[in-house]
């Protein structure tokens, strides 16, 4: 049976393991003498052997960073049918509970840094402060689950204006398959947002994919199907090269001089793709490729389309590892 309430526990996700099960240890015993149950009965073994009650509820331990953390506090502070129980730093470097009352009476709200938070109350109240934090991951921060129990990993990229799929799906073909692509790439935006810091976080070894390195990718493989192939111009390759075939992965690191000419260069790419498009007699236009001869601009369209749907699910769990966002 679902329970009408939910306790879950928050953590910082930058925190060590030992700390998180310190953080861990410390909100749970402050937060359970404060639920307003009775504990759970006792029980007994199939020897006979008695075993204390247990608290009921599932105890998901999520992680979230600094500013999530004082948010989640401030939001379940504000709710009175919410309990919640907060760690901060002023608490995790005092010797004692005494310099504890202390230290936190001379400290400003606004310069208070939380370690952890706990909430009890409701369930959908609880689940709507929280579905969006992921588990809390000891190694790096990285994220490997979502305690999700509301929202799809199939729903839409959480963002409050996303029309890439409100699109006609009826008529001109050439504006269809752009609108497409441009959807395409519209995700790859939405999944390198907002994470400067951390877009050349690598996925599992051996593997070098990461979201600046996607970047760096598709704005070469924009270059070579509109420029070089379509409009025959040369143009060579901006972060591989015969020599570097895998530079534009192997060589993407979080330099912000990196990540804004990336950015830059796939942005150049795309105006000049859409440019090319728009301008276009037709679908039947030609040009000569290397790799598959003679291609017509309505092929290229349907294998970029194609090459965006496979590294957006690249970009999919190289975004939900950085920091649980999931979602198309």
């Amino acid at each position: 049976m679902t329970l009408p309430t939910k306790l879950v526990i928050v953590i910082r996700a930058d925190l060590s393991a030992a700390w998180a099960v310190n953080a861990a240890a410390v909100l749970a015993l402050s937060l359970g003498g404060r639920l307003p149950h009775p504990p759970a009965a006792d029980a007994e073994d199939g020897s006979g052997e008695p075993h204390v009650g247990l608290n009921p509820h599932p105890v998901p331990i999520l992680s979230a960073t600094a500013d999530q953390l004082r948010d989640l506090h401030r939001s379940t502070r504000a709710d009175a049918d919410l309990i919640t129980v907060a760690f901060n730093e002023v608490a995790q470097q005092a010797r004692t509970y005494d310099d504890y009352v202390t230290a936190l009476a001379a400290t400003p709200a606004d310069e208070i840094n939380y370690v952890a938070v706990a909430a009890f109350g409701p369930r959908n109240r609880i689940t709507a402060l929280t579905k969006r934090f992921p588990l809390y991951a000891p190694t790096d921060a990285s994220i490997t689950a979502r305690p999700d129990d509301t929202r799809r990993r199939a729903g839409l990229f959480p963002t409050t204006d996303d029309r890439r799929f409100t699109t006609p799906a009826t008529g001109d073909e050439r504006q269809m398959l752009h609108d497409m692509l441009r959807a395409q790439r519209t995700t790859l935006t939405l999944k390198c947002a907002d994470v400067e810091d951390a877009l050349d976080r690598r996925s599992v070894p051996p593997s070098t994919l990461s979201l600046l390195g996607l970047i760096r990718h598709l704005a070469d493989v924009e270059r070579r199907w509109f420029r070089q192939v379509l409009a025959g111009q040369h143009a060579p390759p901006r972060f591989s090269s015969q020599t570097n075939p895998d530079g534009d992965f192997d060589d993407a690191v979080s330099d912000p001089a990196f990540v804004t000419a990336a950015r830059q260069a796939w942005h150049d790419e795309v105006t000049f793709a859409d440019a090319f498009i728009a301008a276009a007699h037709n679908l039947d236009i030609e040009g000569n490729d290397t790799w598959r001869g003679t291609v017509s601009l309505r092929w290229v369209l349907i294998h970029m389309i194609e090459e965006y749907a496979r590294h957006n699910g690249h970009a999919d769990l190289l975004r939900e590892r950085i920091d649980g966002t999931i979602g198309m």
